[in-house]
């Protein structure tokens, strides 16, 4: 970290599980996230998806994309040429086979100060599902991940409810994804399962749970900030609603700093699906954007850990760490 970063501790609230074959690629993980300077992280996996992907017809692809391309002109247009129906198609089949074998979390979570959660498969019925997460928790995991996007259904779905529920009598956080995701899920038709006002009869049930909204809900490369404001309008409603940053570009988190309650926000990277081999280059953007937008310093220690050890009932660590510089 820069000397001129004002925070004693850093927790990595938005970090994900890729496929590692053996412990050497493990430690080699671990060993990337202690090097970027955190002290703590969530780590995140994703339940494998790829034969719904498959069922995706290429058609109905391009069809979206013709309908939509006037968007990606408009608002991505450096990136246009990337965002085409091919590169989309594949970069979704890459997300499948790179983030969807999660690893015994045991080996990842030795750390006090690392928690693991469990990834929610919503293509199973919900008293399935259920079953599923109690049996996560007694195993060890400290709280479940939702990503409805790759499932294709919306976040008022009874496999969401039902994860929520388990949370909920548990006491134990849910991170849900909001946005947009990289490959077909850039378009609006497919998009649109990452809006986070649909979660609004099911948080009127639940309030005690904690429920972390990813992205602040704005994931996406063609509209970043994509569903930030239903975000920003459930946060209001509900005491048990945060975000976390991950993702976003630098430039909108001073934004979000002043708009969202500061003692529910929480910094992350995403690391590696979008800060890939540079987390501690990410990290410095984002703190020293906000150190020159003003931001105080009692903020930036919220915002850097102390709101993510309470909701994830975790400690942030930097002493351990010196010995890495």
């Amino acid at each position: 970290m820069k000397a001129d970063i004002p925070v004693s501790c850093i927790i990595d609230a938005h970090v994900h599980s890729p496929v590692m074959k053996n412990t050497k690629e493990v430690n080699e993980y671990l060993r990337k996230l202690l090097n970027s300077g955190i002290g703590g992280a969530v780590i995140l996996g994703i339940p494998p998806f790829r034969d719904l992907l498959l069922k995706v017809p290429y058609d109905d692809i391009l069809k979206e994309y013709d309908r939509t391309k006037y968007l990606i002109e408009k608002f991505a247009g450096e990136v246009k040429d990337f965002l085409t129906p091919e590169n989309l198609y594949f970069m979704a089949h890459q997300i499948s086979e790179a983030f969807c074998q999660f690893i015994k979390h045991q080996e990842i979570s030795a750390l006090s100060n690392f928690t693991v959660l469990f990834p929610a498969n919503l293509s199973l019925e919900p008293d399935a599902l259920s079953t599923i997460l109690e049996r996560s928790t007694r195993e060890g995991f400290k709280g479940f991940k939702i990503i409805s996007t790759l499932f294709f259904k919306y976040l008022n779905d009874p496999s969401v409810e039902a994860t929520i529920e388990i949370a909920n009598e548990r006491g134990l956080p849910v991170t849900i994804h909001g946005g947009c995701d990289p490959g077909i899920w850039e378009l609006p038709k497919f998009c649109k399962y990452g809006d986070p006002s649909k979660l609004d009869p099911i948080l009127k049930k639940y309030r005690d749970a904690k429920i972390i909204i990813a992205h602040a809900g704005g994931y996406s490369a063609i509209a970043p900030g994509v569903f930030m404001d239903e975000t920003l309008e459930l946060v209001k409603k509900y005491e048990n609603v945060y975000i976390d940053t991950s993702a976003l570009p630098t430039q909108l988190i001073p934004l979000i700093m002043k708009d969202f309650p500061i003692n529910r926000i929480m910094y992350g990277s995403d690391y590696p699906a979008v800060s890939n081999s540079n987390p501690k280059e990410y990290m410095e953007d984002v703190f020293l954007t906000l150190l020159s937008n003003g931001i105080s310093r009692s903020n930036l220690e919220k915002y850097s850990h102390e709101n993510a050890e309470s909701v994830f009932n975790i400690e942030c660590i930097s002493r351990n760490y010196n010995l890495l510089d």
